[in-house]
């Protein structure tokens, strides 16, 4: 590519232009299909122009994801044949939730470049008849994709609302994902729009509920530093042989930054799970942390009263997991 052709510079052309018009960032359909040596080349020219602009790569190819990271210079990748895949079969119940612990361990050393999502326009709607048939199936997903690293997690239009894709639009057909090429609307925004009122007004009481447990998820996940910019302890491993977990179902992890810990507990299954969580010896060294030492919990999810919990290598902490959802529990001293 000595010279470089002239196609590059159109696209250069294209892509300063929206930037100037103020597009924040760019998602790149199918990135791999094109030459990592193009991207090399124009992301720099426009990120001398407009440094915070973000670029997003469409790659399904793991063998070329760290080539279009380091080499063509994206900011992140859509972690779609690893962290969906598996996150989608674990709420159909097809996989055990104990697969998530090799999914991250797989891309480790470019995990804050991975990109999580359960829907986009792509994929089937969670709601819909072609994924799980209920929104409240993804909670748990959602908690896990938004708080399991501190790379960035995306929600799809309508997601939060239990839109479920299931109307023919135009050229998409009936098949559980909404349009991006008809001129549509979604039910589920026009009930929250409620003819321009902003306020939710036509969403089901249901609705509204899904959208609060969205809001508190990301808002937390944002907020708190230990999820936002924690280490990482994956707890599920320690409790593969534990018969008072689990691990096909359930799935656990501590996020910590400085003196905030919080401990991290999902439910994949339709009913409440009484577990009792093992925690390693090694997690008290990785974390620095005391054993046997009692932390007030609270659950920044389900905004609960706090209670007394303790972290001893030589005891099970019980806590109760709602159906379809998790604690996320802040644990202070």
């Amino acid at each position: 590519f000595d010279p470089a052709p002239s196609t590059w510079f159109k696209m250069l052309d294209v892509l300063q232009y929206w930037a100037k018009l103020g597009v924040d960032g760019f998602r790149c359909d199918m990135a791999e299909m094109v030459p990592v040596e193009f991207w090399s080349w124009v992301i720099p020219r426009v990120k001398k122009q407009f440094p915070s602009v973000l670029f997003i790569a469409e790659v399904y190819q793991p063998n070329l994801y760290r080539s279009y990271l380091q080499k063509g210079g994206f900011d992140y990748l859509y972690d779609k044949v690893g962290m969906y895949e598996v996150l989608r079969g674990v709420i159909e119940n097809r996989r055990p939730a104990s697969d998530l612990s090799a999914c991250w361990q797989s891309l480790n050393d470019i995990l804050p470049h991975m990109l999580y999502f359960l829907e986009n326009h792509d994929e089937q709607r969670i709601a819909s008849e072609y994924f799980a048939g209920n929104p409240l199936k993804g909670v748990p997903g959602m908690i896990v994709a938004a708080c399991l690293q501190s790379n960035p997690v995306m929600i799809y239009y309508g997601q939060e609302l239990g839109e479920a894709g299931m109307k023919q639009e135009g050229f998409s057909g009936n098949d559980g994902k909404n349009s991006i090429f008809d001129y549509w609307s979604l039910r589920t925004l026009m009930a929250w729009n409620n003819q321009g009122r902003w306020d939710g007004g036509g969403l089901s009481a249901d609705q509204k509920a899904l959208r609060e447990t969205y809001a508190r998820m990301l808002n937390l996940a944002a907020r708190e530093k230990a999820i936002s910019e924690g280490v990482f302890f994956d707890l599920t491993y320690a409790n593969l042989d534990n018969p008072g977990f689990n691990s096909a179902r359930q799935f656990a992890f501590f996020r910590k930054k400085s003196d905030d810990l919080m401990l991290i507990v999902v439910n994949f299954d339709s009913e409440p799970a009484k577990t009792a969580l093992c925690i390693p010896l090694h997690a008290f060294g990785c974390l620095d942390i005391d054993d046997n030492k009692v932390w007030t919990a609270t659950d920044l999810l389900a905004e609960s009263k706090a209670f007394k919990l303790t972290l001893h290598a030589g005891q099970p902490v019980k806590i109760m997991l709602p159906g379809y959802s998790g604690v996320v529990l802040k644990l202070q001293q």
